[in-house]
């Protein structure tokens, strides 16, 4: 989900020991319990902590019904904590690093494809607010004016996003107290917060070919500074839409050897936008299928049943298509899956159905290790 950076040397500096101070040896800011949330200030970058991300996705239609997904993500590292550093010795060296991946999934002609850029902060290149939510890699930008309304646009050769995003819920704040766990430390944590179900309408283009689209789109914001525990490799992220009005995100974080750690929550957003927390025990997710990359030669899972025990609700999950594999290599070094997906089954007993999102990571190498 979405949740994590993508790229290795964030991950090389994740892992997190001994008991939870405010601070890392480093001196970036941790995500602990009681964080005061200030809006619109916290929509934007907050360069005391190591590592943040604005991360979207979406399914989108035209007016004659065909299908497409995206993925528009930037990621912000700070090379050196607050006060110090490269930032603070030059004017000609920058302290914040950006890096950000863009897909368009085309479901009819099952045709995936994936740009990534990198940028440093000042001389043009990148930029993040700390005001509020108005992030800049090249052209690909994310900002949010006083309505809440979110404009996202992307353009690469062939292919570019140029998208308006009207949250129907309230903002969500995944975890307990303001923070959200990612494993079984204590420091292992972010301040975790998405628009799970935003309104959308705009401009796709495709192939050359300028598609009007809508559909609706999910939004994660997250910033902490400690994330993996040494033994974990990766994590399967799931958000998912029900057409009844219901939101779901679950994920688990995953061992070397394929087991799963015990850390982490999830959430449902009910249909008035309310927010019910679900514990690592509050639901299940089986593997069903699987689907060998011609890419990369790594075998992810490719189809899903999560239950959740006592609430009768029981959703398969299936990938749109199978071949949504980023295979962004320049610049992080990292290969995942991440795709559109289907979800059908009963929720509360009744039937439903549904579009979403599903991440993948750690299925072509074990991250940390590169």
């Amino acid at each position: 989900m979405r949740w994590l950076l993508l790229y290795p040397v964030i991950l090389l500096l994740a892992g997190v020991a001994g008991a939870v101070e405010p601070f890392t040896e480093d001196g970036f800011r941790r995500a602990l319990p009681g964080y005061e949330f200030e809006f619109p200030r916290d929509h934007g970058a907050h360069p005391e902590f190591r590592t943040e991300w604005w991360y979207f996705t979406g399914n989108l239609e035209t007016a004659e019904g065909r299908a497409f997904g995206y993925q528009l993500t930037v990621f912000r590292t700070s090379l050196d904590p607050p006060g110090e550093g490269i930032g603070e010795r030059s004017p000609l060296a920058a302290s914040q690093l950006y890096i950000g991946h863009f897909a368009i999934s085309d479901i009819r002609n099952e045709r995936h494809a994936a740009w990534e850029r990198a940028g440093r902060e000042g001389f043009g290149q990148a930029r993040a607010s700390s005001e509020r939510l108005d992030v800049a890699l090249g052209e690909w930008t994310i900002e949010m004016d006083d309505s809440e309304q979110i404009r996202l646009r992307a353009k690469e050769e062939g292919a570019a996003l140029e998208l308006a995003l009207i949250p129907e819920k309230p903002l969500v704040v995944h975890g307990e107290d303001g923070a959200h766990k990612k494993g079984e430390d204590p420091g292992q944590a972010s301040h975790y917060l998405s628009y799970t179900r935003l309104r959308t309408e705009g401009t796709l283009r495709w192939e050359g070919t300028e598609h009007t689209v809508t559909g609706l789109s999910w939004m994660d914001h997250e910033f902490g500074s400690a994330w993996l525990g040494e033994e974990e490799t990766g994590w399967d992220w799931f958000a998912l839409q029900l057409d009844s009005g219901e939101d779901v995100m679950v994920y688990r974080l995953r061992r070397a050897d394929g087991s799963y750690t015990q850390g982490g929550s999830g959430s449902v957003v009910e249909t008035d936008g309310a927010q019910r927390v679900l514990p690592w025990d509050g639901y299940t997710i089986e593997v069903l299928d699987t689907w060998e990359s011609p890419h990369s030669g790594a075998v992810y899972p490719a189809r899903w049943t999560i239950e959740m025990p006592g609430e009768e609700v029981v959703l398969e999950v299936v990938p749109l298509f199978a071949d949504q594999e980023m295979l962004t290599e320049r610049y992080t070094g990292t290969v995942y899956w991440e795709g559109a997906v289907r979800v059908e089954g009963t929720w509360r007993g009744e039937p439903v159905r549904g579009r979403g999102y599903v991440e993948l990571v750690g299925y072509a190498e074990e991250f940390g290790l590169l």
